[in-house]
């Protein structure tokens, strides 16, 4: 026997005992490590169990109720095994079929709790899944997700076999819904800023054509995060793989049930000199004594005076950049010098772009197919406006009880 069980085994046994008044059957600990290990698995067991003995005792209840036995007939127990976040649990529940019919049987437990049919791993943690998919490919979400499954200090061995697979983890996305909508706030500011950009991110099935992603910066101004680093207040991220209309109208919606927009005096809306931002000045007018502006972003126009300045030596592709950005600058004097004005904080569309979409799509070198891609686009804009995915996963996937 190790020293702490030879010394303190009695303690650990008795202090189990008062927390949880269950006997237990002390194991070898010979160090913290083996103490925690223990009572990981310890714990597991009994959450385990009350999860079986809760699924089973709700089961019989409602076998026992007279709405069942006056709807429905018995058709003997089956056993289910699922995965949960406490590990893998098998329980047995009744198969119920309609007096009336001898079609449309279910398992009233696996509707009361939402568990969908031949699914393996339970809601929860496809949730899990849906939220580490915001960050991380699909191989490193069933990594991450994986580990979180029942011991919380498994070995190599043990990740390598709790990992759930690519496959899996992208089944989970692909019938996923993450439909949300907002919430009524109706906060009163006086300016509202949009910044408008597009990211072009390859595709399957489409012959190598690229897809153009839009996307939306709103925000209400700029405050000092620390020193050298500001951030846009109340910075909210939309995206669209539709035309321009459609961002435009996901804005609007946002911006309506957000802002009383009878209180925006100024809207500043800043990106390249695409016409479709150019544009976009006209959805913005939200009532009659409001002013709308476009600023050119100083990316875009630095971008073109420092082409000016290159290759030197080259004067056939000197003379076109020398062309080419004369006629940007030219073209787009008036929203240069709205640079000026005193509401203009600049534009960080630009690092928008790169953060919320070529992390995720354009770093990863395997394309995804546009169905797919409408579906990673929701789930990462959940992400980067700080909603809970998983919040939002569970209630689209609640399914009434008979």
């Amino acid at each position: 026997m190790s020293i702490i069980n030879y010394k303190y085994g009695k303690i650990i046994k008795n202090c189990i005992k008062n927390a949880f008044g269950k006997e237990i059957e002390l194991k070898v600990i010979d160090n913290y490590l083996d103490f925690f290990n223990y009572l990981d698995g310890f714990l597991l067991e009994i959450v385990k169990k009350s999860i079986i003995n809760t699924f089973e005792s709700i089961d019989i209840k409602y076998k026992n109720s007279i709405s069942r036995k006056e709807l429905y007939y018995t058709k003997g127990l089956y056993p289910r095994t699922i995965m949960t976040l406490f590990g893998e649990i098998t329980f047995e529940r009744e198969y119920y079929v309609p007096k009336d019919r001898n079609i449309d049987g279910f398992f009233y437990v696996d509707q009361l709790f939402n568990l969908p049919k031949r699914d393996y791993y339970d809601p929860m943690i496809k949730a899990l899944i849906i939220e580490k998919s915001a960050q991380y490919s699909y191989i490193q979400s069933g990594q991450i997700v994986g580990d979180m499954l029942g011991n919380k200090f498994k070995s190599m061995t043990d990740s390598l076999y709790a990992k759930i697979s690519r496959q899996t983890v992208y089944n989970v996305i692909k019938h996923a819904d993450m439909n949300f909508t907002y919430t009524d706030t109706k906060a009163n500011v006086d300016t509202l800023y949009i910044q408008f950009d597009e990211k072009y991110v390859y595709t399957q099935g489409t012959n190598k054509l690229k897809k153009e992603i839009k996307a939306a910066v709103i925000y209400t101004g700029i405050k000092e995060e620390y020193k050298n680093r500001n951030m846009l207040v109340n910075r909210h991220v939309i995206t669209s793989l539709g035309y321009s209309t459609d961002i435009k109208h996901k804005c609007l919606n946002y911006i309506f049930k957000t802002y009383d927009t009878n209180k925006i005096k100024t809207v500043m809306i800043s990106g390249d000199g695409a016409q479709w931002i150019k544009k976009s000045t006209s959805d913005f007018y939200f009532h009659e004594n409001i002013t709308v502006h476009f600023v050119l972003d100083r990316f875009h126009m630095n971008q073109a005076v420092n082409h000016i300045t290159k290759d030197e030596d080259i004067k056939f592709y000197l003379r076109n950049y020398i062309q080419n950005n004369k006629n940007y600058l030219v073209n787009h004097w008036v929203p240069i010098q709205k640079q000026k004005h005193n509401l203009f904080l600049g534009c960080s569309m630009e690092g928008h772009i790169s953060h919320v979409l070529a992390a995720p799509f354009s770093s990863r070198p395997k394309a995804h197919s546009l169905h797919m891609l409408s579906k990673i686009l929701i789930i990462r804009e959940i992400y980067v406006n700080k909603l809970d995915a998983k919040h939002i996963y569970l209630n689209n996937h609640v399914s009434p009880t008979p």
